[in-house]
């Protein structure tokens, strides 16, 4: 008898620092976390109820249960397709829904997305 699928994916949340293959977002800038910001925002996460949505839609929380959560602490971790892991990335791994499990194998779901607010700080030029 075939085990049924465990449903579960593990990825970087999000990234510590700049992207130096990023130059400019959706947005038109480029906002970056340091590893210090990021480790407290990763650490506020569970215990603000670790909700999970679908493609920042209203009425789709609940579609993943997130059951890993931390800050990577090791040497650089290459996952291929040009995707590295580096220490103080947040990761996430997390149990989806059997809907959420159907777009992921069909490759509609690629990655995480937090949603959240925060305070742009501009650096200032030299």
């Amino acid at each position: 008898m075939p085990q049924p699928e465990q449903r579960y994916v593990l990825g970087v949340a999000y990234q510590a620092g700049r992207d130096p293959r990023i130059k400019r977002g959706a947005d038109g800038g480029r906002d970056f976390f340091s590893k210090e910001e990021l480790e407290k925002a990763a650490w506020g996460f569970l215990p603000k109820g670790a909700t999970v949505g679908l493609f920042h839609a209203d009425a789709t929380e609940g579609s993943a249960t997130v059951v890993e959560s931390y800050i990577y602490r090791g040497p650089d971790w290459d996952l291929g397709n040009d995707v590295v892991v580096k220490s103080g990335d947040w990761l996430l791994g997390a149990i989806l829904d059997e809907r959420a499990w159907q777009l992921y194998k069909s490759g509609q779901i690629t990655g995480w997305s937090p949603q959240g607010s925060a305070r742009r700080i501009t650096p200032r030029s030299s």
